[in-house]
């Protein structure tokens, strides 16, 4: 009897040292402790009706350490392969890393490219010794699946703010500069942004221009003095209806110009 219960508690113990705990604690009764080298991530996708499952899973850089892609680094990921039937729903499984127990990483559901669909991001999967559960769920406005994280509701991302498009008014007139870039007339339009004009162009040596309203010449801006303006994009003084600027040397140009009632003010800058 010492024998036999001697070779069972020599087996059970070889068993214990192929296996290892994923987190290397040793003590079995430490939650996090499991004996096989991953933690699995059950995929529910029969919302979907795919027949390929990829996954893609990544940390986000932070200030203490670079992001880490876990699934390749290539786009889809990995495919899955392995499968699991519980309670009669199947689940495609990916098996992370043990070292991401206890970890939130960044996870998305793809079809592998088969048709391009995919979930949005989902940033709460936190990895657990015990398993987790990703059930895809329906679509959001932008054609993304959305998914239910270890039961928790879908979290629908906030929508990407539209960037404005840019204003082309500017104290209620357009813009531009008419020089002898352009033989004074075609005026480069000059967009507009937190309240100047911009506008870039090439200019020769000595080159000549002003700023314009409306593609007109009742109201331009320029200066009285033009022998030595800054280009280094010090703002000068533009004055109505006054001489042209000018720049001594060949190259590109950034003017901006903006004017507050009869206030105006240039930014010229050599790039």
């Amino acid at each position: 009897m010492k024998f036999v219960k001697f070779l069972a508690l020599s087996i059970a113990a070889l068993s214990m040292v192929a296996c290892g705990p994923v987190n290397n604690q040793e003590d079995p009764d430490d939650p996090g402790f499991i004996t096989q080298e991953f933690a699995k991530v059950y995929c529910d996708v029969t919302a979907t009706g795919w027949e390929t499952v990829g996954v893609w899973a990544w940390t986000d850089a932070t200030e203490e350490a670079e992001g880490q892609n876990f699934t390749g680094g290539t786009w889809p990921g990995v495919a899955l392969t392995m499968t699991e039937t519980i309670d009669g729903t199947l689940y495609y499984i990916w098996e992370a890393p043990k070292e991401l127990v206890g970890q939130t990483i960044g996870f998305i559901v793809n079809d592998f490219g088969a048709a391009g669909e995919q979930t949005v991001d989902l940033k709460n999967l936190t990895i657990k010794a015990e398993g987790n559960y990703v059930v895809l769920t329906e679509k959001d406005a932008s054609g993304k699946w959305l998914a239910k994280v270890d039961g928790q509701e879908p979290v629908v991302p906030e929508p990407e703010p539209e960037t404005p498009a840019p204003s082309m008014t500017l104290d209620g007139h357009t813009w531009d500069i008419a020089g002898t870039f352009n033989n004074w007339g075609g005026g480069l339009v000059m967009t507009v942004a937190d309240g100047w004009a911009v506008a870039t162009f090439d200019a020769e040596a000595g080159a000549e221009f002003k700023v314009r309203a409306d593609n007109g010449w009742d109201i331009s801006y320029g200066v009285t003095d033009n022998s030595n303006l800054p280009v280094d994009g010090t703002e000068f003084d533009a004055i109505f209806n006054k001489g042209n600027l000018k720049v001594a040397e060949a190259g590109n140009y950034t003017l901006s110009f903006t004017i507050n009632g009869e206030v105006g003010k240039f930014k010229l800058k050599k790039n």
